[in-house]
């Protein structure tokens, strides 16, 4: 009898003032993955073995993804009531991955929004209005790509180290 009530008793778990402080700590420190100097990779934009530039990318949260999707969603007019608000149309793949690297961007004011590189490709003929624009310019869609990738496993996709334990009754 002692066995089964040694065994039931490990089973509880009690809640003691430490392990919440644990609980607490690590949701706290779970939120900090958008600052976080482990959690930035550093992209380097090489070609034919020479390197162009360097930038910081960090974990992307699921409202900046939100956000990115929703300023690449081109809308049409309700087809049942032309009253009602406009409805998606389609989305603009390369807008939303030109979005994501510029959130994910850790120094995006002094990469995509740098004033010296937004004129000098406005001398050279390139029409750029914002940071996504000096994006779609200078990378190429592979480039591109690999990014988005890049920020997709660092915001939790593919390999995330998500663990569930199961118990089973007897």
């Amino acid at each position: 009898m002692e066995n089964v009530a040694e065994r039931n008793s490990m089973q509880d778990i009690e809640v003691t003032k430490e392990n919440e402080m644990d609980l607490v700590q690590g949701l706290l420190s779970a939120a900090d993955f958008r600052t976080d100097d482990e959690m930035q990779t550093e992209i380097q934009i090489k070609r034919k073995g020479k390197m162009f530039f360097s930038f910081k990318i960090r974990p992307l949260s699921e409202e900046e993804l939100l956000n990115a999707r929703r300023k690449s969603v081109v809308k049409m007019a309700n087809p049942n009531n032309p009253k009602l608000p406009p409805i998606e149309k389609e989305v603009k793949i390369e807008e939303f991955t030109a979005w994501k690297i510029y959130l994910a961007t850790v120094d995006r004011e002094n990469v995509w929004e740098n004033p010296a590189v937004m004129n000098g490709l406005e001398r050279k003929g390139f029409s750029v209005l914002q940071g996504i624009d000096v994006i779609n310019t200078v990378l190429r869609a592979g480039e591109k790509d690999a990014i988005d990738d890049q920020i997709d496993k660092l915001s939790g996709f593919y390999d995330s180290e998500v663990t569930v334990e199961d118990y089973a009754k007897n």
